[in-house]
């Protein structure tokens, strides 16, 4: 059961890998203003936000986003599906 949950679970990741959205973990203790910063000085924009303040998904037409972002100095990326629905709504109800 457990290999099959690990299986879903990168098939849903991979899924993503063309998508242009990430999810982006900022260093652990940074705002959710220092995540923002971070992404956008990767040239990306705010797709959706995290529970967490270092976490949000971001998105880029970029081909090197996810390495510009780790450049950047976040502590993670994953590629995300275009359909991802987590985390808090966006102004104008749309959510992340």
């Amino acid at each position: 059961m457990l290999a099959g949950l690990v299986g879903l679970a990168a098939a849903w990741i991979m899924s993503g890998s063309g998508s242009g959205r990430y999810l982006v973990i900022a260093p652990w203790g940074a705002s959710r203003a220092d995540a923002i910063n971070l992404v956008r000085a990767a040239d990306g924009g705010l797709v959706g936000m995290g529970r967490l303040s270092n976490i949000i998904i971001a998105g880029s037409t970029r081909p090197d986003f996810a390495a510009a972002l780790r450049k950047a100095g976040a502590w993670g990326v994953i590629a995300t599906p275009s359909r991802i629905e987590c985390g808090e709504p966006l102004p104008g109800g749309q959510t992340s």
